[in-house]
C-alpha cells in the first residue's frame, strides 16, 4: 500500500504527458460510466479539449515516485470530477485527492455529479460528507 501522505496533485498544463494520461483514463472507463460524452473523442479532439483549459483546476493524481493514478478537476461551478485507473481503486487515492483539492480551492460549496450506477462512487462523497441534491435527466435528439 502506498503511503497517502506522499499523494501530490500536479496541475495538467505543468506535466509534458498530461494528455496521454487523461486519454488513458477516458479509454480505460465503461461507456456506462460517462455522464458528459457518449462517444470516445479523437486524441486531436481530446488535446484540444485539454488545451481550451476548461476547468479552474486540473490535477494529475501522483503517488510515490510520480506515478500517475488518476486525475481530479474543478469546474468553474465548484463540481469535483475525479478518475483513477482501475488498478488503482479503492486504495484511497480519490478520496484523498478530493481532500487535497477542497485544501487547495476553498469554496463555500462543492458539488459532484456522479452516474447514479457508479455506487463506490456516490458512496465515497457521501463518507465525505456530500449529500444528494438532485436527480439530473438528459434527452439526446
Amino acid at each position: 500500500m502506498v503511503d497517502l501522505r506522499k499523494m501530490r496533485l500536479v496541475d495538467i498544463y505543468k506535466s509534458p504527458d498530461s494528455v496521454d494520461v487523461l486519454y488513458r483514463l477516458l479509454e480505460e472507463r465503461p461507456k456506462s460510466a460517462n455522464i458528459s460524452h457518449k462517444l470516445m473523442p479523437s486524441r486531436k479532439k481530446h488535446k484540444g479539449f485539454v488545451e481550451s483549459c476548461p476547468y479552474t483546476a486540473w490535477y494529475l493524481v501522483l503517488v510515490t515516485y510520480g506515478q500517475r493514478v488518476g486525475a481530479i478537476y474543478l469546474t468553474r461551478e465548484d463540481e469535483i470530477g475525479v478518475s483513477i485507473f482501475k488498478d488503482h481503486e479503492r486504495c484511497g487515492y480519490a478520496t484523498t485527492a478530493i481532500r487535497m483539492l477542497m485544501g487547495l480551492h476553498p469554496r463555500k460549496r462543492f458539488l459532484a455529479n456522479i452516474n447514479p450506477e457508479n455506487e463506490g462512487s456516490i458512496a465515497m462523497f457521501e463518507k465525505l460528507g456530500f449529500s444528494h441534491i438532485q436527480n439530473t435527466y438528459a434527452l439526446d435528439v
